[in-house]
């Protein structure tokens, strides 16, 4: 029995050895095996915001549900709740359903009276508000549907702040209903 354990020691203590040293060298080093965890991380929060999205858009027969990937590339590039960009779009048109004919443009954005941007696709609008939510806003400290509302819309901003967080809660909570609809 004491042999056996020598021989289990012995060839069991290079073995810990070798562990020991590759954890060691991975936390002073490289950290290779937590930077693809982290990675992967990222990968799958922002694969299950897509998909979020998508169930959203497709409950509200939004034309924007083939551009759930380009909300979410834009709210991370640009430091934005995910929800806030769809959200505002629901709000101003109905989830992109109802918006002047060709303008692409389901935010609102730049439509004063007869006037009103126009974008190339939904793709280009939601790249240009995105980054026009930053420069203009996120910058200025305007960070939060409620900071924003009183400046996007001033003259009725607590309509517009009510229907905005509805939309992002509902976002949010899109992925708690198991309604077979949604899928």
């Amino acid at each position: 029995m004491r042999i056996k354990s020598v021989f289990l020691q012995s060839n069991i203590l290079p073995l810990l050895a070798a562990i020991a040293l590759n954890i060691t060298a991975n936390k002073v080093g490289d950290n290779v095996y937590s930077d693809a965890f982290a990675k992967e991380l990222i990968r799958s929060q922002k694969v299950e915001k897509v998909v979020n999205l998508e169930k959203f858009f497709k409950k509200n027969n939004s034309p924007l549900v083939n551009h759930s990937e380009t909300f979410v590339e834009v709210a991370e590039k640009y430091g934005l709740d995910y929800r806030l960009l769809p959200a505002i779009s629901c709000m101003e048109s109905s989830c992109g359903k109802y918006l002047i004919e060709g303008s692409y443009n389901p935010f609102g954005w730049g439509i004063y009276g007869t006037n009103a941007i126009y974008f190339e696709d939904y793709d280009e609008a939601i790249e240009t508000v995105g980054k026009g939510l930053k420069d203009n806003y996120l910058s200025r400290g305007f960070d939060t549907p409620q900071k924003i509302a009183p400046v996007y819309t001033p003259p009725n901003h607590v309509n517009w702040l009510n229907g905005v967080t509805y939309f992002m809660n509902s976002i949010e909570n899109i992925s708690d209903n198991n309604d077979s609809n949604d899928a």
